[in-house]
């Protein structure tokens, strides 16, 4: 299925608004189709503090990784993106609370600025990947409860 741009933001949108994980993994597969961007990733390592920025351009979608750890998502700029709420349109400079398991799917209306921050001292990025990210199909532990 080969979709443009603006068929895969309508996808995203709607009929639903609060996609879940398996929509969300649908959509990555979709775009996955489409010419594919290369961003600019920025890391900051800071005393028990790994920070991750990801440049945005305007009109381009993207799918994120998911999180094993509850941490912070800072969002500049006009974007459109999944929360535990749903889609939000959101504009300006927001501090997004990410729980653990959250995978965002991520319109930028216009160009923008993602940053996450993880708690870790590490400074291998191959070691904090592997620390951070989770399988999409990996089941959710909150103590010691399986979702």
């Amino acid at each position: 299925m080969n979709l443009a741009p603006a068929e895969v933001l309508d996808a995203m949108m709607a009929p639903v608004s609060c996609p879940t994980l398996a929509d969300i993994c649908r959509l990555q597969d979709a775009i996955a189709q489409l010419p594919q961007h290369e961003f600019v990733v920025e890391h900051t390592f800071l005393p028990g503090q790994y920070l991750r920025k990801l440049v945005i351009p305007a009109g381009t979608l993207l799918v994120g990784k998911r999180h094993r750890h509850r941490h912070a998502l800072i969002v500049t700029g006009h974007v459109t993106v999944r929360t535990e709420r749903g889609m939000v349109e959101l504009l300006g400079t927001h501090v997004i609370d990410s729980l653990p398991g959250m995978k965002r799917a991520i319109y930028a209306h216009a160009d923008s600025v993602l940053i996450t921050s993880h708690l870790t001292y590490e400074t291998d990025l191959d070691k904090i990947e592997a620390y951070v990210i989770m399988p999409d199909d990996a089941a959710l532990e909150i103590e010691g409860e399986t979702k």
